[in-house]
């Protein structure tokens, strides 16, 4: 529930949060393994980038996956739930009620579920792109690299 955005918590309300917290954790996680098994005397940027952006396609490309089958064949009322919480906000907000009608019409004629994957895919993986500069330039300052 917490991943759909459906649960009341405020993690429910903003799913991306976990999404990113277990993106971060096995980024880390993994260029640290990396680093152990692979680099004992330090780790370069460049394969700890490598192990991180790997890492984050496999989790996004699963993740992806997760929300497409939950939308198309798990929860296939999740659009009109969807729709339904968000009549709800606007109208506690005293949105017009010809706005509301445009927004549902709208609504209706969007490819959810393909759309959403695609832009949550591609929203991943640039995020992850700047998580794993980071995590990888973290390993390489706290482990360098021997010069040669």
């Amino acid at each position: 529930m917490y991943l759909t955005g459906l649960d009341e918590t405020f993690l429910g309300k903003y799913p991306l949060l976990i999404v990113f917290g277990i993106l971060l954790i096995g980024m880390y996680r993994a260029v640290d393994q990396r680093r152990k098994l692979d680099f004992e005397n330090g780790i370069a940027f460049m394969p700890a980038f490598k192990t991180g952006m790997s890492v984050s396609v496999l989790f996004t490309l699963m993740y992806s996956l997760f929300i497409y089958m939950y939308v198309t064949v798990i929860d296939l009322s999740f659009r009109d739930d969807f729709v339904a919480n968000r009549v709800e906000e606007l109208r506690k907000n005293n949105t017009p009620e010809a706005d509301i009608n445009v927004w549902i019409k709208s609504a209706q004629d969007f490819p959810f579920a393909m759309t959403w994957v695609l832009f949550t895919f591609i929203g991943l993986l640039v995020i992850s792109v700047f998580y794993a500069g980071a995590i990888a330039r973290m390993m390489s300052r706290k482990y360098p690299a021997p010069r040669v």
